[in-house]
């Protein structure tokens, strides 16, 4: 059976999104599956980018190459699932956010660009209903991209939760005096709420943020004008043996962004049997976190979330909790073969 793997790339970039479809490719090629690779760039800015962008996948034929027949695709996020294809399986990483959950919010760029923004948003809705309704099945990454999906275009997805990029090396070695903050530096990962909450923060414990992103200077200007940049380190871009190291060693991991669509933090932090913090609007993560028993859940507020980083370290509560939220995701059947079974099986 040939299959074609559809996702989109936006040049020079690259997060969760495209080391998922990374992966999911890989996996499949160690199966010895004849599975094509098609990556189309992206580009959100302006608005009428994105229709351009949706067009270039409607428009894409699928259905053979050199006259032998496609059997089926795998499309994954917005504007993928665009492709024409009879045999069309969707495994949603996310719609165009800015359409649906985020829209007219302070992370609505829509905003910027008046009746043209509010054009597209109604259009990328119409077409993400009719697109996704072609499909023969719809998967979604997480709970919180299914229950988004029936609440703005009243399709049902079924949650079929990919492994971690590690699965298989993360592990405990210690609870050492920082909290982790590992993710893209991101406006929508909300860092600034746990640079902030630093300045309340009464325990001796240092925040580690791991990663880079666009908002890497307005962090660390953020934390210097506050006066808590000497409590702060930021790591930048580690790489995967570091990141497994500061998962091992470290006394909690905290994770605050709004409605994450899944986020492996969460996952990565359970299986290094540590705690995790995480705000009530952060999505998926509060699917996992139970309040008192594996983490702890603030209000998205500065002083609230200093509450409970307090509480972490000054109650000795990391490795209890860490072991409980380990119990709590080896229940989930995190594995390349489930995933592949599920996608495949949908297409035969």
């Amino acid at each position: 059976m040939k299959i074609a793997l559809c996702a989109v790339q936006v040049p020079f970039m690259k997060g969760g999104a495209e080391y998922l479809c990374d992966n999911l490719y890989n996996e499949m090629i160690k199966r010895d599956l004849d599975i094509e690779y098609i990556k189309i760039p992206y580009k959100w800015s302006p608005p009428q980018q994105l229709i351009n962008s949706s067009l270039i996948w409607k428009l894409l034929d699928l259905s053979e190459s050199n006259g032998v027949r496609i059997d089926g695709v795998i499309a994954t996020k917005f504007p993928s699932y665009l492709i024409n294809h009879p045999n069309k399986v969707v495994w949603l990483i996310h719609q165009h956010r800015q359409a649906y959950d985020l829209a007219y919010t302070e992370y609505d760029e829509f905003l910027n660009y008046d009746k043209n923004g509010e054009i597209v948003r109604k259009r990328i809705k119409k077409i993400d209903t009719k697109h996704l309704k072609e499909a023969k099945k719809v998967f979604t990454i997480s709970q919180n991209v299914s229950n988004r999906l029936f609440k703005y275009n009243g399709i049902r997805g079924e949650a079929l939760y990919p492994p971690p990029p590690f699965i298989g090396k993360y592990h405990c070695k210690d609870f050492s005096n920082y909290i982790l903050y590992p993710s893209r530096l991101d406006l929508l990962k909300r860092q600034f709420l746990v640079i902030e909450s630093m300045q309340y923060v009464k325990s001796d414990v240092r925040l580690k943020i791991a990663g880079s992103g666009p908002q890497m200077e307005n962090y660390k200007k953020l934390a210097k004008d506050l006066k808590v940049d000497s409590k702060i380190d930021f790591l930048g871009y580690v790489s995967e043996n570091n990141l497994l190291d500061l998962y091992a060693n470290a006394g909690s991991v905290i994770y605050t962004p709004i409605d994450e669509d899944l986020g492996y933090v969460t996952l990565e932090a359970f299986l290094s049997k540590k705690p995790v913090i995480t705000c009530k609007d952060s999505g998926e993560p509060v699917a996992f976190v139970e309040d008192g028993i594996n983490g702890l859940i603030a209000d998205p507020k500065p002083e609230h979330i200093a509450v409970k980083i307090d509480r972490i370290f000054q109650d000795g509560l990391a490795k209890q909790m860490g072991m409980r939220g380990y119990q709590k995701v080896k229940k989930l059947n995190l594995s390349w073969d489930h995933v592949i079974k599920n996608l495949l099986g949908s297409i035969r």
